[in-house]
């Protein structure tokens, strides 16, 4: 009997060592999967984002409008809430005396999805379904730069 019972109960902890292995491993490549999503979008704000902000930036001040850069990175506040990773152009035009509830407007914002692994390119206006969401290797310089170009346009009123 108790034979049995050591064999049985085994194959029973071994179908269940089995599948919390399979949750593990899955589990794991999540985390693997997320890490390289950040790792990706960290590269393409430093080496293509920031250096076109900073161009605009600099165009922009030379003009005496005030621009600022931030960037936000990834982290977890709680088990379900997750900030995304962002990088933000905040301008204000010379002579613009625009109310504070203005603020987003006068933002472009490019930050993380994290849940689908995309990228949202943000001008401060609402958005249609999944328009000015991106694949991370969709966006390049010459996406950034158009985006750039037609926000600052619509903010000159061109």
């Amino acid at each position: 009997m108790a034979d049995f019972l050591r064999d049985e109960l085994g194959k029973v902890l071994d179908r269940y060592d089995e599948q919390r292995r399979a949750v593990i491993a899955r589990e794991q490549k999540v985390r693997d999967e997320d890490a390289q999503f950040l790792a990706q979008f960290a590269e393409l704000r430093r080496a293509v984002v920031r250096p076109a902000f900073e161009t605009a930036a600099a165009l922009l001040a030379e003009r005496g409008h005030k621009v600022s850069i931030a960037e936000q990175e990834f982290s977890v506040v709680a088990v379900s809430i997750k900030n995304k990773t962002a990088i933000s152009l905040h301008v204000v035009l010379s002579g613009a005396r625009a109310p504070a509830r203005d603020e987003q407007a006068r933002t472009l914002s490019i930050s993380t999805r994290h849940y689908n692994k995309t990228v949202a390119i943000d001008t401060g206006k609402p958005m249609e379904g999944v328009k000015g969401t991106y694949a991370l290797e969709k966006l390049g310089r010459q996406l950034v730069e158009e985006e750039l170009i037609k926000f600052i346009g619509g903010l000159v009123g061109a």
